[in-house]
């Protein structure tokens, strides 16, 4: 499968060069792409929110950045969103992989996998969702300059239909 590099590539070519992301198996392959190129500056979070926080210093300091996280990782998310993020106008692109769909083997994730998208809408949050390859440079492209045309965060929700679904070894 390409759409872990062409995502890479997407970022790259829209000037995010920052990534803070909870990993997990769907992150992790674009993690693996990214780590290769020295132009990326990752950094690993031990919850969500934080990575609100540190894009939010690094967009006030000229450099753009992605969050990326699983669809349960919004849940942490909300408060720092509603408070620091969308008031201030931080725009940023979340990558959310999406859990609780088709072929998911962990009840625990099926509640937030549901609420993913009303949580989003509730809070204001413009999202897409990715099922096809093909799709990416539509979508993932134009949320990246939809997030800073309109100063606010963009949400791409990566579909079990993309990526497949998790190994539940």
């Amino acid at each position: 499968m390409e759409w872990p590099r062409k995502i890479v590539s997407l970022l790259k070519a829209n000037d995010i060069c920052s990534i803070s992301f909870i990993p997990d198996s769907v992150i992790g392959r674009i993690l693996k792409e990214a780590e290769q190129d020295p132009y990326f500056h990752l950094t690993t979070l031990a919850r969500e929110e934080e990575g609100i926080g540190i894009i939010t210093g690094e967009y006030l300091g000229g450099r753009y950045g992605a969050l990326m996280m699983q669809s349960a990782g919004l849940g942490n998310c909300v408060n720092a969103l509603a408070s620091l993020a969308i008031p201030y106008q931080i725009p940023f692109l979340m990558l959310i992989s999406q859990r609780g769909e088709l072929g998911e083997f962990n009840a625990c994730h099926v509640v937030l996998g549901k609420a993913l998208r009303r949580i989003l809408e509730a809070l204001g949050i413009q999202h897409y969702t990715v099922d096809r390859e093909d799709e990416l440079e539509t979508i993932v492209g134009g949320a990246i300059k939809t997030a800073y045309t309109v100063e606010q965060p963009v949400a791409v929700i990566l579909s079990t239909a993309l990526v497949g679904w998790k190994d539940e070894k």
